[in-house]
């Protein structure tokens, strides 16, 4: 084998080892071999008319984790100790709503537990935005975390804890949703086992090529922008390999000339 068929199996092999164990490492990150996800809804969009960097936006894919992996920090949580995913407090979550539908990608809001009866929230103990009117006295609000009843009023959203099946779990909204998922999306608060998955990173855009595809470009007019961004995205990445194999080309030039000179001078 030829010296310049050499450098090339070692340059491929050594592309290889790079993927697979670039891959490999993803894997055991993430606990997923298809570690990503398209988001096809604008329901956690935080502008309408335009896709945003950082946030979970219509056409964009997100890194997934296995929530065995990660610990989930409800917005309430998140708002006390500052900690914030994709744009606002608290951990996104994606879950599975049954009946075949596709899975949801909201975040967690707030953990209920319910017991013999009787709703209670930790976590609402020293936050300040939210309060319940109980049915039987509707005149006054009251802030019992530990026996909530009639209608819970929080982070500007209501929702009428009758409405809940019996049992505990997560509350959920997306970003750019006007009410909480229960009950409209799904019946009851979001178990831990139906929990399929947990964001930890976006890339912005890539994923409007699979909603072209297959889905007829569905919801990509909330993000006029993602395509021209898409496309220079590739454009800026062709432009730079371009000008790597331009400059590539001159420095071997240049030392070629160099040689070639050297050569003439001592042939003199």
């Amino acid at each position: 084998m030829n010296k310049e068929n050499r450098n090339l199996v070692l340059t491929v092999a050594i592309v290889a080892i790079i993927f697979i164990g670039g891959y490999a490492s993803i894997v055991a990150y993430t606990g997923y071999t298809s570690p990503f996800s398209v988001v096809t809804s604008q329901s956690m969009q935080h502008d309408n008319n335009r896709s945003e960097i950082g946030i979970i936006d219509t056409g964009d894919i997100v890194l997934i984790r296995d929530p065995s992996k990660e610990t989930i920090v409800t917005y309430v949580e998140g708002y006390k100790t500052g900690y914030s995913t994709f744009g606002d407090y608290g951990s996104v979550i994606i879950y599975n709503r049954g009946n075949d539908q596709n899975p949801v990608i909201h975040r967690a809001i707030l953990w209920l537990d319910y017991n013999d009866g009787v709703w209670s929230a930790p976590s609402l103990k020293d936050f300040d935005d939210w309060y319940f009117i109980d049915d039987n006295d509707p005149s006054h609000t009251k802030t019992d975390w530990t026996n909530i009843t009639g209608t819970l009023f929080i982070c500007g959203t209501s929702i009428s804890m009758s409405s809940l099946s019996p049992q505990s779990g997560y509350l959920t909204k997306g970003d750019n949703n006007s009410r909480f998922d229960q009950p409209s999306i799904i019946d009851h608060l979001v178990t831990p086992d139906e929990i399929r998955s947990i964001p930890v990173m976006e890339i912005p855009w890539l994923g409007t090529l699979k909603i072209l595809i297959n889905n007829g470009g569905e919801n990509l007019e909330y993000v006029p922008n993602s395509i021209p961004s898409l496309v220079m995205f590739f454009v800026t990445i062709f432009g730079l390999i371009i000008l790597y194999d331009s400059i590539f080309l001159f420095r071997l030039r240049k030392e070629a000339s160099k040689k070639l000179e050297w050569i003439e001078s001592h042939r003199r």
